[in-house]
């Protein structure tokens, strides 16, 4: 009987742990939470580094509201294309409830930050977009998919 409880308790803290983390649909494949879909002409992959983008996070500003007991972040964030092809779209995802209104430069749709339509990046360019986090540090960002082109 305790080995029952004990293995039901382990497949509903992974059903947990997978229901936090959005898996990504990559071509017909879905990629494990924390890797990254790359679209290369067409061809799909996972991978757990994507080493096509450059997240660089810089804190531009910091306050604290309601007689110091909340923080905010104001920070300017940079993608960077580290490839010799364009960028079509890249899809960043994020753990962080980032607010509609204190994210500028970027889609978001609940965890999720997209591009607009009309951005690329250029190969060894950059695409610079902004937020502001509660709390004192920056939020974790990482790629969910980028599409070359």
């Amino acid at each position: 009987m305790k080995f029952l409880v004990l293995v039901l308790l382990a497949l509903l803290s992974i059903s947990f742990a997978s229901a936090s983390h959005p898996n990504y649909q990559c071509g017909i494949y879905q990629c494990a939470p924390g890797h990254s879909c790359v679209c290369d002409a067409g061809v799909y992959r996972c991978v757990y580094h994507c080493n096509e983008l450059t997240i660089i996070q810089t804190i531009t500003n910091s306050w604290s509201d309601n007689n110091g007991k909340e923080f905010k972040t104001q920070v300017s964030v940079d993608i960077i294309n580290n490839t010799k092809r364009t960028v079509k779209d890249v899809i960043i995802a994020t753990d962080a409830d980032l607010a509609f209104n204190q994210i500028w430069g970027v889609n978001k749709n609940g965890y999720l930050l997209d591009l607009p339509n009309y951005a690329t990046i250029a190969p060894g360019a950059k695409y610079t977009f902004g937020y502001i986090n509660n709390g004192k540090t920056v939020a974790h960002l990482y790629v969910g998919n980028v599409y070359l082109i």
